[in-house]
């Protein structure tokens, strides 16, 4: 999977942490001749206000969150890999005229290419950029080139918060392609029948959701909505006249998303629920129908055959049955845990309970493991040369 490096301090990484809006998750990865072990792991409710559209805005309640989970986890290494979401980030693909480039033709004609598309100034952002491969437009060969960039002070602040809790930052990479690593690269190892499917996994984050379409283990596809937990939590506190946090444990407790009462009946405070939630997970479906009409139109009438969900937001009661039912294809709850050995103090129960939050955190410690033990253990996706990235909130502006 592309490794982007929104910054690059050399020095190899066991942590990696996500700094989402609902969690915090910190975990330290590790190898044996069994596969890939899970060495320790950690979470904290990130402070409410403290990340706003991805970006930290509060940097030292941030890094006195991650502290907490540093010395109640007992985390003892110190070097960590960073993300930003797809939605503080700008990601494009573009094609250069020619082929056999140098990097520094390569990084100039990219620059020419997507300079007009960045919210900030050039010299504002750090930026990275991949080379997928070569295409072939009309009678003219190109490269193509996958190119990342975050304005600088939304890198700096994942800094700054690691400092806080003692810990070094040394490398910033990307949520869509992180996810890949965990969930996909190494849940589906021994799932070469998903793998090489064309499949669809929708990530349900607190306050987006990405989905990422991939054929057999090439990712050509990925939309970033502003629909998440959050947003079917707050349709639950407006409803009700709740707080933030007694309409979070409503929600989780009595909402559902799916109803079939003549499997499942349901009570009155569950149908209420219900009917908070539905339109927003509507809205969700309504843009997965168009996103995957659009690749069908695009891939000459081919079509998903499976979807994989993971993220906080998947454990909506009946969220699976809702989408099978609305877009006839069958869903099935992806694992990032799935096939790597734990072997930390925590109970494995409350491991599992996890496993839908660590898909960010698991891929960034995932990282810097050797390219020939993942070789083993882990299949390998890759970007197609016209892979397409959208995003609804695409880097936006810092506060």
């Amino acid at each position: 999977m592309a490794k982007f490096k929104l910054l690059s301090r050399g020095p190899q990484a066991k942590l990696g942490l996500d700094i989402g809006s609902r969690f915090i998750k910190l975990a330290q990865s590790g190898t044996s001749s069994q596969g890939l072990q899970l060495v320790n792991v950690g979470y904290a409710a990130t402070p409410l206000g403290s990340v706003t559209d991805g970006v930290i805005n509060n940097a030292e309640a941030i890094g006195e969150a991650l502290t907490q989970i540093v010395k109640h986890f007992h985390f003892k290494e110190k070097k960590v890999v960073c993300s930003l979401p797809g939605r503080a980030v700008v990601i494009r693909q573009v094609s250069v005229p020619g082929v056999n480039l140098n990097d520094k033709e390569i990084r100039g004609a990219a620059l020419s290419e997507v300079e007009r598309f960045l919210p900030f100034p050039l010299d504002e952002m750090e930026y990275d950029y991949e080379v997928l491969g070569e295409m072939q437009q009309g009678d003219v060969k190109q490269t193509s080139v996958l190119f990342v960039a975050a304005h600088r002070e939304a890198v700096q602040r994942r800094i700054e918060a690691a400092h806080v809790a003692g810990l070094e930052s040394v490398e910033i990479d990307v949520d869509p392609f992180v996810l890949l690593r965990s969930v996909v690269e190494s849940s589906l190892f021994d799932d070469q029948d998903t793998f090489t499917q064309t499949f669809l996994l929708i990530d349900m984050g607190a306050t987006s959701t990405s989905l990422n379409i991939l054929k057999n283990g090439v990712l050509r596809f990925t939309r970033v909505f502003a629909v998440g937990g959050d947003t079917l939590t707050h349709a639950i506190e407006s409803g009700y006249g709740l707080t933030y946090l007694e309409a979070e444990k409503l929600k989780r407790e009595k909402a559902v998303a799916f109803i079939d009462e003549e499997r499942a009946p349901i009570t009155e405070e569950e149908r209420d629920a219900h009917e908070l939630v539905r339109p927003h997970i509507e809205t969700l479906a309504l843009e997965i129908r168009r996103s995957l009409a659009y690749y069908t139109s695009k891939y000459r009438g081919e079509g998903v055959t499976k979807i994989l969900l993971t993220g906080g937001g998947s454990l909506l009661r009946g969220v699976a049955a809702f989408f099978e039912e609305d877009l006839g294809i069958p869903v099935a709850h992806a694992n990032p845990l799935k096939n790597i050995f734990y072997i930390g103090d925590m109970k494995d129960e409350a491991v599992a309970k996890m496993a839908p939050y660590m898909g960010v955190a698991l891929g960034l410690a995932m990282r810097q493991m050797p390219q020939k033990f993942l070789g083993r253990h882990c299949l390998n996706v890759t970007v197609e040369p016209t892979y397409e990235f959208g995003s609804a909130t695409q880097a936006g502006s810092l506060s």
